[in-house]
């Protein structure tokens, strides 16, 4: 009677003999468990064959019931119990995820009291369930998750492709290096040598090389050969941000780009620049603007500033490495953007999984802003406070003043991960005003077809100091 209530398509049904003292049978070598009962069916289904051990079901009985009206009705009940415990057990597997069972194989013991049928569910090995009994007072004996709070959310945004990019941005970015490289022309060995010494000795063929002057290397010559010094620390003479970080203050333009320079010809350009320079902590900070032209002289500006660190390298004596740690967005339209407008999250945004709470309240915070900023059209400073629930779960709120601003910089914290404002530093002169950086963001657009992009370092920009009141110019 179990054995007609229960159901396994993939299993191997053994029945003992009729004239054992006791019946029983076995289930083995199931890689899926139904219970059919109430006119529902609840099934545990796992992964895969090759990654989940065998599913063993014991079934036993005391004895046999002696009349067929009565084995109809234990197997109904039992049917029914099946249904509940398994129903159980998924929802087990859903609140705790995927947990290691310390034993090798569960399983379910099945005897008849009286008739009936009663399940008690000792184990079921299948992925992420842990042990329990049919009452629910069981305890899992698996590891313990040590993942915080912050390393869950990224992991499970990990689950989208851009997030997923974002996420492994490093790998891909030395792996297309490597490519680079292969297929780059060998630099001249005065070149390279000039670029193990770094300084001065490299920034004037830079110069002469951005001027295009006669006899002078390509600039994407220069490049390979400082990207070839900086590979190897212990010869290279790349100098830290951090060392020389007052030298660093003021507005360093771009002047050359692997990803755009090879686009002018078809008319597409950019123009970028940052400003280095401390906060009210007296911390280093970075506003950077890009700016896509328009016609009459005036661009669309898209802004974002945030904190100065170092950061570890992406292998093993790379060059130098800093991080951005943008929390502050905003956009423009004019022949200028403004600058650093300051932290507008009353410093409560300081990571992604704060922002993705904030963000929680976007279309209140859109509403309202869009308000405020037709309301200053005409001279009216309104500020509207938006309650925004604390991402610790312990039910606290904090106010924000709505604004597009901040809509704006929620939105982008949670699509842009930190890893994708990480740059390596190769080459710095500060003395000079020249210094290389990359981008890895911008490394795609090597991929593109050749016939419209050269391929190459895209990643690598030159940038070069300039007054702080000198107008934006296009790459």
């Amino acid at each position: 009677a179990v054995a007609s209530a229960m159901e396994a398509p993939l299993a191997r049904l053994v029945l003992p003999p009729r004239d054992a003292s006791s019946t029983g049978c076995t289930v083995a070598g199931a890689s899926a468990l139904s219970f059919r009962g109430g006119g529902r069916r609840v099934g545990c289904q796992g992964a895969s064959a090759e990654r989940d051990l065998q599913n063993h079901i014991i079934v036993g009985a005391a004895g046999r019931p002696s009349s067929r009206g009565l084995a109809s009705i234990g197997s109904l009940v039992g049917g029914t119990l099946g249904s509940l415990v398994a129903a159980r057990v998924v929802a087990r597997q859903r609140q705790r995820g995927r947990r290691a069972v310390a034993s090798s194989a569960g399983s379910c013991h099945w005897s008849k009291r009286h008739g009936f049928g009663r399940a008690q569910v000792v184990g079921l090995r299948a992925s992420g369930v842990v042990a329990t009994d049919a009452s629910g007072g069981g305890q899992g004996d698996g590891e313990k998750d040590e993942r915080t709070l912050a390393q869950k959310f990224e992991d499970f945004t990990r689950v989208l492709p851009w997030f997923n990019f974002a996420a492994g941005i490093a790998e891909s970015h030395v792996a297309r290096r490597a490519v680079a490289r292969e297929e780059a022309v060998e630099p001249s060995p005065s070149l390279l040598q000039a670029a193990v010494a770094g300084g001065a000795d490299l920034s004037g063929p830079l110069c002469s090389a951005l001027a295009a002057e006669p006899s002078a290397p390509e600039v994407e010559e220069v490049v390979e050969a400082v990207m070839r010094a900086a590979e190897n620390s212990e010869k290279s003479g790349a100098t830290r941000p951090s060392d020389v970080f007052e030298e660093l203050r003021g507005r360093w333009q771009v002047v050359w780009s692997g990803a755009y320079t090879p686009l002018k010809r078809f008319g597409l350009s950019q123009c970028i620049y940052v400003d280095v320079g401390t906060d009210a902590a007296q911390l280093p900070t970075v506003d950077a603007h890009s700016g896509l032209p328009l016609p009459f002289g005036f661009f669309l500006w898209t802004s974002c500033a945030g904190e100065l660190v170092e950061a570890p390298p992406f292998t093993e004596g790379g060059p130098p490495t800093v991080l951005i740690r943008f929390n502050r967005y905003w956009v423009d339209l004019g022949l200028q953007p403004r600058r650093d407008i300051g932290r507008i999250d009353g410093g409560f945004v300081t990571d992604r999984l704060r922002a993705f709470g904030a963000a929680l309240v976007t279309p209140v915070l859109l509403e309202f802003g869009a308000v405020r900023w037709f309301l200053g059209l005409f001279g009216f400073d309104k500020a509207f406070e938006v309650d925004v629930p604390s991402p610790e779960g312990d039910g606290k709120t904090f106010k924000l003043q709505a604004s597009l601003e901040l809509y704006l910089t929620l939105l982008a914290m949670v699509a842009f991960p930190e890893s994708l404002s990480t740059c390596p530093v190769p080459f710095l002169d500060s003395q000079a005003g020249l210094c290389v950086f990359e981008i890895p963001l911008l490394g795609p657009a090597g991929d593109l077809p050749r016939w419209l992009h050269p391929g190459g370092n895209a990643a690598a920009l030159i940038a070069r100091k300039v007054p702080d009141d000198c107008a934006p110019a296009l790459i």
